[in-house]
């Protein structure tokens, strides 16, 4: 089975099965009013992690008589996928982390989705309809890949060191800044490798 996998409160992706997604992830974290519909499909997740103002009190109870663990988590100056991020790496340290539900319809919740990753400093994956999105840290990451996927980098403001291969845009410890100069790279090999020295870095690829 894989690891973590969180689950925002926003439209699952339309290309999953989502009860076999599901079965593949030992612990399934729900943010707040995402264990709504979770248990509406029949799963019963591991915690749930929020502030607790968007699940419904029948279905929280539900859980907790299920096993759920249940972490309040108050703070307003957090969105609840940071909330559940720093709660996952903390409670599961060596596990690849997923994350679905982000597609809220609110550009400002996606657009923190992405923020978060680097807020918690994560190699925590989004995954999206047709898309997936991670951080990009100083160990290279090998990422499979579909020839002719678009990738793209998106750097937060500057970052040094950025190394890309496999794509059609090959880079070597390049430097980039805010702005459109990463997006819209191919992949042409099955696998592309990607790392950055430091900054914040964003990789989007389709799957």
């Amino acid at each position: 089975m894989a690891g973590v996998l969180i689950v925002a409160n926003g439209a699952w992706p339309k290309s999953f099965k989502i009860e076999e997604v599901f079965a593949e992830y030992e612990h399934v974290l729900a943010l707040d009013g995402a264990a709504n519909r979770m248990v509406d499909a029949g799963i019963v997740p591991t915690a749930i992690i929020g502030d607790l103002d968007s699940v419904d009190n029948t279905i929280l109870e539900h859980c907790k008589a299920n096993g759920t663990l249940v972490i309040d988590t108050p703070n307003q100056e957090q969105s609840d996928v940071a909330k559940g991020l720093h709660w996952a790496e903390k409670t599961y340290p060596n596990e690849q982390i997923d994350l679905i539900g982000i597609e809220l319809g609110r550009y400002d919740h996606n657009l923190a989705a992405y923020s978060a990753l680097f807020e918690c400093n994560t190699s925590a994956r989004i995954l999206m309809d047709g898309w997936s999105a991670l951080r990009v840290n100083s160990i290279p990451n090998h990422i499979q890949m579909r020839k002719g996927a678009i990738v793209s980098l998106i750097p937060f403001g500057n970052v040094t060191g950025v190394s890309l291969q496999g794509c059609e845009y090959s880079l070597e410890n390049a430097s980039m800044t805010t702005g459109t100069q990463g997006v819209s790279n191919k992949a042409i090999d099955a696998t592309i490798v990607v790392s950055v020295q430091s900054g914040d870095l964003l990789l989007l690829f389709e799957r």
